[in-house]
Protein backbone atom coordinates (compact mmCIF):
# COMPACT_ATOMS: atom_id res chain seq x y z
CA UNK A 1 0.00 0.00 0.00
CA UNK A 2 1.28 3.40 -0.71
CA UNK A 3 2.11 5.65 2.09
CA UNK A 4 2.28 8.74 0.21
CA UNK A 5 -1.05 8.99 -0.97
CA UNK A 6 -2.68 12.38 -2.44
CA UNK A 7 -5.40 12.40 -0.05
CA UNK A 8 -2.93 12.61 3.08
CA UNK A 9 -0.31 14.07 1.62
CA UNK A 10 1.06 17.55 3.21
CA UNK A 11 1.55 18.94 0.14
CA UNK A 12 -1.89 19.13 -0.84
CA UNK A 13 -3.81 21.87 0.55
CA UNK A 14 -7.40 20.77 -1.66
CA UNK A 15 -9.61 22.75 -4.08
CA UNK A 16 -8.62 26.16 -5.26
CA UNK A 17 -10.27 29.14 -6.99
CA UNK A 18 -8.68 31.03 -9.45
CA UNK A 19 -10.80 33.22 -11.87
CA UNK A 20 -14.09 31.37 -11.77
CA UNK A 21 -12.04 28.07 -12.63
CA UNK A 22 -12.17 25.26 -9.95
CA UNK A 23 -8.27 24.19 -9.38
CA UNK A 24 -7.20 21.02 -7.96
CA UNK A 25 -3.52 20.52 -7.07
CA UNK A 26 -1.38 17.26 -6.82
CA UNK A 27 1.11 16.55 -3.75
CA UNK A 28 4.95 17.72 -4.88
CA UNK A 29 5.87 14.20 -6.45
CA UNK A 30 8.21 13.79 -8.95
CA UNK A 31 5.59 13.04 -11.52
CA UNK A 32 3.05 15.73 -9.61
CA UNK A 33 1.74 18.18 -12.01
CA UNK A 34 -1.15 20.86 -11.73
CA UNK A 35 -4.25 20.70 -13.67
CA UNK A 36 -7.14 22.72 -14.32
CA UNK A 37 -10.06 20.79 -13.82
CA UNK A 38 -13.24 23.15 -15.02
CA UNK A 39 -16.21 21.74 -13.27
CA UNK A 40 -18.09 23.16 -14.63
CA UNK A 41 -40.28 20.87 -20.07
CA UNK A 42 -42.53 20.51 -21.88
CA UNK A 43 -43.75 16.67 -22.78
CA UNK A 44 -41.95 16.06 -26.09
CA UNK A 45 -42.47 13.27 -28.41
CA UNK A 46 -40.79 10.08 -28.27
CA UNK A 47 -38.65 10.36 -31.45
CA UNK A 48 -36.71 13.24 -29.55
CA UNK A 49 -36.50 11.58 -26.16
CA UNK A 50 -34.70 8.18 -26.56
CA UNK A 51 -33.91 7.73 -23.05
CA UNK A 52 -37.61 7.55 -22.31
CA UNK A 53 -38.65 5.07 -25.53
CA UNK A 54 -38.86 1.60 -24.84
CA UNK A 55 -38.03 -1.44 -27.41
CA UNK A 56 -40.52 -3.86 -26.09
CA UNK A 57 -44.27 -3.12 -24.54
CA UNK A 58 -43.68 -3.79 -20.93
CA UNK A 59 -46.06 -6.53 -19.74
CA UNK A 60 -48.35 -4.94 -18.28
CA UNK A 61 -49.85 -4.09 -21.39
CA UNK A 62 -49.89 -7.20 -23.22
CA UNK A 63 -53.57 -7.72 -24.54
CA UNK A 64 -55.60 -10.29 -22.36
CA UNK A 65 -57.68 -12.83 -23.99
CA UNK A 66 -60.77 -10.70 -24.74
CA UNK A 67 -60.58 -7.95 -22.80
CA UNK A 68 -60.32 -4.60 -24.17
CA UNK A 69 -58.29 -2.12 -22.67
CA UNK A 70 -60.56 1.13 -24.31
CA UNK A 71 -63.93 1.88 -22.11
CA UNK A 72 -67.14 0.63 -23.48
CA UNK A 73 -68.30 4.14 -23.95
CA UNK A 74 -65.62 5.45 -26.01
CA UNK A 75 -67.83 6.15 -29.40
CA UNK A 76 -69.69 8.38 -26.99
CA UNK A 77 -66.16 10.10 -26.07
CA UNK A 78 -64.85 10.65 -29.37
CA UNK A 79 -61.59 11.07 -28.96
CA UNK A 80 -58.86 10.73 -31.66
CA UNK A 81 -56.64 7.51 -31.80
CA UNK A 82 -53.65 9.97 -31.08
CA UNK A 83 -55.17 11.23 -27.79
CA UNK A 84 -55.74 6.91 -27.05
CA UNK A 85 -52.22 6.44 -28.11
CA UNK A 86 -50.88 9.29 -26.21
CA UNK A 87 -52.42 8.01 -22.71
CA UNK A 88 -50.46 4.67 -23.36
CA UNK A 89 -47.32 6.14 -24.10
CA UNK A 90 -47.66 8.24 -20.75
CA UNK A 91 -49.19 5.00 -18.51
CA UNK A 92 -46.27 2.73 -19.56
CA UNK A 93 -43.58 5.63 -18.55
CA UNK A 94 -45.48 6.39 -15.38
CA UNK A 95 -43.16 3.28 -13.59
CA UNK A 96 -39.20 2.55 -13.76
CA UNK A 97 -38.17 -0.18 -15.59
CA UNK A 98 -37.17 -2.44 -13.02
CA UNK A 99 -40.27 -2.47 -11.62
CA UNK A 100 -42.27 -2.81 -14.67
CA UNK A 101 -40.15 -5.98 -15.45
CA UNK A 102 -40.62 -7.28 -11.48
CA UNK A 103 -44.28 -6.29 -11.90
CA UNK A 104 -44.46 -8.11 -15.22
CA UNK A 105 -43.09 -11.36 -13.19
CA UNK A 106 -45.52 -11.14 -10.65
CA UNK A 107 -48.39 -10.99 -12.77
CA UNK A 108 -47.00 -14.05 -14.79
CA UNK A 109 -47.18 -15.70 -11.46
CA UNK A 110 -50.88 -14.96 -10.35
CA UNK A 111 -51.81 -15.84 -14.14
CA UNK A 112 -50.14 -19.00 -13.42
CA UNK A 113 -51.75 -19.53 -9.90
CA UNK A 114 -55.01 -18.86 -11.60
CA UNK A 115 -54.42 -21.65 -14.00
CA UNK A 116 -53.65 -24.25 -11.23
CA UNK A 117 -56.41 -23.58 -9.73
CA UNK A 118 -59.22 -23.21 -12.93
CA UNK A 119 -60.06 -19.91 -12.41
CA UNK A 120 -62.15 -18.56 -15.36
CA UNK A 121 -60.71 -16.02 -17.25
CA UNK A 122 -63.42 -13.51 -16.89
CA UNK A 123 -62.59 -13.92 -12.89
CA UNK A 124 -58.82 -13.15 -13.53
CA UNK A 125 -59.21 -9.39 -15.52
CA UNK A 126 -60.74 -7.70 -13.77
CA UNK A 127 -59.97 -9.83 -10.24
CA UNK A 128 -62.58 -11.02 -8.33
CA UNK A 129 -61.43 -10.04 -4.77
CA UNK A 130 -62.24 -13.32 -3.97
CA UNK A 131 -59.61 -14.45 -6.33
CA UNK A 132 -57.15 -11.80 -5.03
CA UNK A 133 -57.26 -13.02 -1.50
CA UNK A 134 -56.71 -16.88 -2.63
CA UNK A 135 -53.99 -15.26 -4.30
CA UNK A 136 -52.03 -13.86 -1.39
CA UNK A 137 -53.18 -16.25 0.97
CA UNK A 138 -50.97 -18.50 -1.46
CA UNK A 139 -47.64 -16.53 0.37
CA UNK A 140 -49.03 -17.77 4.26
CA UNK A 141 -46.78 -19.12 6.25
CA UNK A 142 -44.31 -19.17 2.88
CA UNK A 143 -43.28 -16.00 2.19
CA UNK A 144 -42.91 -12.53 4.24
CA UNK A 145 -45.74 -9.79 3.75
CA UNK A 146 -44.11 -7.48 1.43
CA UNK A 147 -43.50 -10.63 -0.98
CA UNK A 148 -47.45 -10.81 -1.02
CA UNK A 149 -48.14 -7.17 -1.27
CA UNK A 150 -45.46 -6.84 -4.30
CA UNK A 151 -47.80 -9.37 -5.84
CA UNK A 152 -50.62 -7.79 -4.98
CA UNK A 153 -49.35 -4.11 -5.94
CA UNK A 154 -47.78 -5.46 -9.46
CA UNK A 155 -51.51 -7.03 -10.04
CA UNK A 156 -53.52 -3.97 -9.41
CA UNK A 157 -50.69 -1.88 -11.73
CA UNK A 158 -51.59 -4.70 -14.03
CA UNK A 159 -55.43 -3.42 -13.63
CA UNK A 160 -54.81 -0.29 -14.28
CA UNK A 161 -52.83 -0.55 -17.66
CA UNK A 162 -55.40 -2.96 -18.83
CA UNK A 163 -58.08 -0.05 -17.47
CA UNK A 164 -59.61 -2.84 -15.77
CA UNK A 165 -61.86 -2.46 -12.52
CA UNK A 166 -59.86 -2.73 -9.19
CA UNK A 167 -61.92 -4.93 -6.86
CA UNK A 168 -59.69 -5.09 -3.85
CA UNK A 169 -61.23 -4.29 -0.39
CA UNK A 170 -61.21 -4.51 3.27
CA UNK A 171 -61.28 -8.67 2.95
CA UNK A 172 -57.90 -8.26 0.99
CA UNK A 173 -56.36 -6.29 3.34
CA UNK A 174 -57.15 -8.17 6.22
CA UNK A 175 -55.73 -11.22 4.33
CA UNK A 176 -52.66 -9.38 3.83
CA UNK A 177 -52.59 -8.39 7.11
CA UNK A 178 -52.41 -12.15 8.57
CA UNK A 179 -50.03 -13.04 5.34
CA UNK A 180 -47.15 -10.91 7.13
CA UNK A 181 -48.46 -12.32 11.04
CA UNK A 182 -47.49 -15.49 9.45
CA UNK A 183 -44.24 -15.08 7.59
CA UNK A 184 -41.67 -17.94 8.71
CA UNK A 185 -38.48 -16.64 10.43
CA UNK A 186 -36.84 -17.47 7.34
CA UNK A 187 -38.42 -15.29 5.28
CA UNK A 188 -37.34 -11.97 7.49
CA UNK A 189 -34.15 -10.66 7.13
CA UNK A 190 -32.83 -8.45 9.49
CA UNK A 191 -31.56 -4.85 8.64
CA UNK A 192 -28.80 -4.02 6.43
CA UNK A 193 -25.98 -2.55 8.77
CA UNK A 194 -24.95 0.45 7.49
CA UNK A 195 -21.65 1.54 6.21
CA UNK A 196 -19.94 4.39 9.26
CA UNK A 197 -16.88 6.70 9.47
CA UNK A 198 -15.22 4.29 10.91
CA UNK A 199 -15.31 1.49 7.70
CA UNK A 200 -15.55 4.33 5.00
CA UNK A 201 -11.38 5.57 7.28
CA UNK A 202 -10.69 1.82 6.80
CA UNK A 203 -11.05 1.51 3.47
CA UNK A 204 -9.14 4.72 2.83
CA UNK A 205 -6.56 3.05 4.70
CA UNK A 206 -6.56 -0.27 2.14
CA UNK A 207 -6.79 1.47 -0.66
CA UNK A 208 -3.74 2.03 -3.06
CA UNK A 209 -4.01 5.26 -4.22
CA UNK A 210 -1.25 4.97 -7.10
CA UNK A 211 -4.07 2.68 -8.80
CA UNK A 212 -6.55 4.61 -10.86
CA UNK A 213 -9.06 2.68 -10.14
CA UNK A 214 -8.76 2.67 -6.33
CA UNK A 215 -8.93 6.36 -6.49
CA UNK A 216 -12.48 6.10 -7.89
CA UNK A 217 -13.52 3.48 -5.46
CA UNK A 218 -12.63 5.80 -2.63
CA UNK A 219 -14.09 8.85 -4.65
CA UNK A 220 -17.84 6.64 -5.26
CA UNK A 221 -17.80 5.56 -1.45
CA UNK A 222 -17.48 8.64 -0.31
CA UNK A 223 -20.25 10.34 -2.91
CA UNK A 224 -22.61 7.58 -1.97
CA UNK A 225 -21.68 7.80 1.58
CA UNK A 226 -22.19 11.68 2.16
CA UNK A 227 -24.37 12.10 -0.28
CA UNK A 228 -27.07 9.44 0.47
CA UNK A 229 -26.76 7.81 -2.66
CA UNK A 230 -28.49 4.71 -4.10
CA UNK A 231 -25.42 2.76 -6.08
CA UNK A 232 -27.08 1.86 -8.70
CA UNK A 233 -27.82 5.92 -9.11
CA UNK A 234 -23.70 6.46 -9.38
CA UNK A 235 -22.43 3.34 -10.57
CA UNK A 236 -24.18 1.01 -12.98
CA UNK A 237 -24.71 -2.70 -12.71
CA UNK A 238 -24.67 -2.97 -16.39
CA UNK A 239 -24.56 -0.77 -19.97
CA UNK A 240 -26.93 2.10 -18.44
CA UNK A 241 -28.08 5.50 -19.71
CA UNK A 242 -29.00 7.50 -16.68
CA UNK A 243 -25.51 7.81 -15.08
CA UNK A 244 -23.99 10.99 -13.97
CA UNK A 245 -21.39 11.90 -15.69
CA UNK A 246 -18.63 14.73 -15.19
CA UNK A 247 -20.59 17.26 -17.36
CA UNK A 248 -23.26 17.01 -14.88
CA UNK A 249 -20.94 18.23 -11.55
CA UNK A 250 -21.42 22.00 -11.32
CA UNK A 251 -20.50 24.67 -8.20
CA UNK A 252 -22.39 26.81 -6.26
CA UNK A 253 -22.43 30.44 -7.97
CA UNK A 254 -23.32 32.02 -3.96
CA UNK A 255 -20.23 29.88 -2.51
CA UNK A 256 -17.75 27.63 -2.90
CA UNK A 257 -18.61 25.17 0.34
CA UNK A 258 -20.48 22.44 -1.70
CA UNK A 259 -20.39 20.66 -5.02
CA UNK A 260 -23.39 19.58 -6.55
CA UNK A 261 -24.33 17.10 -8.90
CA UNK A 262 -27.26 15.86 -11.33
CA UNK A 263 -28.24 12.48 -11.41
CA UNK A 264 -30.29 12.03 -14.55
CA UNK A 265 -32.28 9.62 -13.01
CA UNK A 266 -33.47 7.83 -9.82
CA UNK A 267 -35.52 5.58 -8.02
CA UNK A 268 -38.15 7.65 -7.79
CA UNK A 269 -37.87 10.77 -9.87
CA UNK A 270 -37.38 9.92 -13.32
CA UNK A 271 -36.42 13.32 -14.36
CA UNK A 272 -33.59 13.39 -11.97
CA UNK A 273 -32.31 15.11 -8.18
CA UNK A 274 -29.42 17.14 -7.63
CA UNK A 275 -27.43 15.60 -4.98
CA UNK A 276 -25.16 18.20 -2.26
CA UNK A 277 -21.83 17.85 -1.03
CA UNK A 278 -19.98 19.41 1.64
CA UNK A 279 -16.73 19.73 3.13
CA UNK A 280 -16.34 17.29 5.24
CA UNK A 281 -12.74 16.48 7.62
CA UNK A 282 -10.17 15.17 5.88
CA UNK A 283 -9.00 12.49 4.39
CA UNK A 284 -12.93 11.43 4.46
CA UNK A 285 -14.05 14.70 2.89
CA UNK A 286 -16.12 13.52 -0.78
CA UNK A 287 -15.11 17.01 -2.52
CA UNK A 288 -11.56 16.88 -2.26
CA UNK A 289 -11.75 12.85 -3.06
CA UNK A 290 -13.87 13.72 -5.93
CA UNK A 291 -11.67 16.13 -6.97
CA UNK A 292 -8.36 14.24 -6.78
CA UNK A 293 -10.84 11.20 -8.95
CA UNK A 294 -11.39 13.77 -11.44
CA UNK A 295 -7.43 14.88 -11.50
CA UNK A 296 -5.97 11.33 -11.46
CA UNK A 297 -8.59 9.95 -13.87
CA UNK A 298 -8.55 12.57 -16.89
CA UNK A 299 -11.75 11.34 -19.01
CA UNK A 300 -14.19 12.92 -21.35
CA UNK A 301 -16.80 15.33 -19.65
CA UNK A 302 -19.29 12.20 -21.38
CA UNK A 303 -17.98 9.62 -19.36
CA UNK A 304 -19.35 8.15 -16.33
CA UNK A 305 -18.80 9.90 -13.37
CA UNK A 306 -16.63 7.24 -11.38
CA UNK A 307 -15.13 5.96 -15.06
CA UNK A 308 -11.11 5.48 -14.93
CA UNK A 309 -8.45 5.07 -16.89
CA UNK A 310 -7.06 1.83 -16.86
CA UNK A 311 -4.77 -0.46 -19.15
CA UNK A 312 -6.66 -0.27 -22.26
CA UNK A 313 -8.35 3.21 -22.01
CA UNK A 314 -11.28 4.79 -20.33
CA UNK A 315 -13.01 2.00 -18.05
CA UNK A 316 -15.77 2.12 -16.51
CA UNK A 317 -16.52 1.46 -12.57
CA UNK A 318 -19.40 -0.83 -12.25
CA UNK A 319 -20.87 -1.55 -8.56
CA UNK A 320 -20.16 -4.86 -8.90
CA UNK A 321 -16.76 -3.78 -9.07
CA UNK A 322 -17.07 -1.32 -6.78
CA UNK A 323 -18.04 -3.45 -4.42
CA UNK A 324 -16.31 -6.53 -4.97
CA UNK A 325 -13.49 -4.01 -3.62
CA UNK A 326 -14.76 -2.50 -0.38
CA UNK A 327 -15.78 -5.90 0.52
CA UNK A 328 -12.03 -7.15 -0.08
CA UNK A 329 -10.65 -4.94 1.91
CA UNK A 330 -13.65 -5.10 5.25
CA UNK A 331 -13.54 -8.22 5.44
CA UNK A 332 -9.86 -8.24 5.72
CA UNK A 333 -10.74 -6.12 8.71
CA UNK A 334 -13.55 -8.02 10.36
CA UNK A 335 -16.38 -6.69 8.80
CA UNK A 336 -19.40 -8.94 7.33
CA UNK A 337 -20.24 -8.52 3.22
CA UNK A 338 -22.17 -5.30 2.85
CA UNK A 339 -24.67 -4.01 0.04
CA UNK A 340 -25.16 -1.03 -1.67
CA UNK A 341 -27.82 0.36 0.09
CA UNK A 342 -25.94 0.63 3.25
CA UNK A 343 -24.23 3.33 1.70
CA UNK A 344 -27.14 5.49 1.60
CA UNK A 345 -28.82 4.24 5.08
CA UNK A 346 -25.10 4.58 6.80
CA UNK A 347 -24.61 8.33 5.38
CA UNK A 348 -27.80 8.89 6.86
CA UNK A 349 -27.13 7.59 10.09
CA UNK A 350 -24.08 9.31 10.48
CA UNK A 351 -25.52 13.06 9.76
CA UNK A 352 -28.45 12.07 11.91
CA UNK A 353 -26.12 11.15 15.06
CA UNK A 354 -23.67 14.03 14.61
CA UNK A 355 -26.67 15.89 15.46
CA UNK A 356 -28.01 17.36 12.07
CA UNK A 357 -31.35 18.23 11.77
CA UNK A 358 -33.60 15.93 10.67
CA UNK A 359 -35.14 18.05 8.11
CA UNK A 360 -32.22 18.91 6.45
CA UNK A 361 -30.77 15.12 6.48
CA UNK A 362 -34.26 14.31 4.91
CA UNK A 363 -33.90 16.78 2.16
CA UNK A 364 -30.05 16.55 1.47
CA UNK A 365 -30.84 12.57 1.13
CA UNK A 366 -33.95 13.14 -1.12
CA UNK A 367 -35.96 10.93 0.92
CA UNK A 368 -39.92 10.81 1.10
CA UNK A 369 -41.35 10.98 4.52
CA UNK A 370 -41.97 7.58 5.30
CA UNK A 371 -39.14 5.94 3.71
CA UNK A 372 -36.98 8.23 5.84
CA UNK A 373 -38.11 6.69 9.14
CA UNK A 374 -38.16 3.34 8.29
CA UNK A 375 -33.93 3.32 7.12
CA UNK A 376 -33.23 4.91 10.51
CA UNK A 377 -30.45 3.11 12.09
CA UNK A 378 -28.81 3.47 15.76
CA UNK A 379 -31.67 5.01 17.52
CA UNK A 380 -30.62 4.00 20.80
CA UNK A 381 -27.87 6.61 19.87
CA UNK A 382 -30.29 8.88 18.07
CA UNK A 383 -32.85 9.20 20.67
CA UNK A 384 -30.30 11.08 23.79
CA UNK A 385 -28.87 13.24 21.00
CA UNK A 386 -32.96 14.82 20.74
CA UNK A 387 -34.94 13.79 23.30
CA UNK A 388 -32.48 13.92 26.13
CA UNK A 389 -33.65 15.87 29.40
CA UNK A 390 -36.71 17.40 27.28
CA UNK A 391 -38.49 18.54 30.87
CA UNK A 392 -37.40 20.98 32.59
CA UNK A 393 -38.52 21.00 36.47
Amino acid sequence: MRTDNPLRSPGYFGPKTIKGHHICHLPPQNTARKLACVVSSALTPPIIRPNHKRHSVPRLFHPFHTHSRLPNNLSKINLSQAAINSIDYALQHSWADPTLANYGNAVDRFLAFCSAQGVPQKFQLPADEFVLCAFAASSAGVHSGSTARNNIAAVKAWHVAQNAQWNGGSRLHYVLAGVDNLAPESSKRPPRPPINAIMLRTLYEGLDFSNPRDVAVFAAACVAFWGQCRLGEILPTTACQHLPTRRHISRSSRNNRSTTFRLPRTKTKVNGEDVVLVSQSNPLDPRIALDMHLLANRCDNHSPLFAYSGATGTTILTKPKFLERCNEIWQAAGYPRTTGHSFRIGGTTELLLAGVSPDVVKAMGRWSSDSFQRYWRSLEDLAPIHAEFIHVP
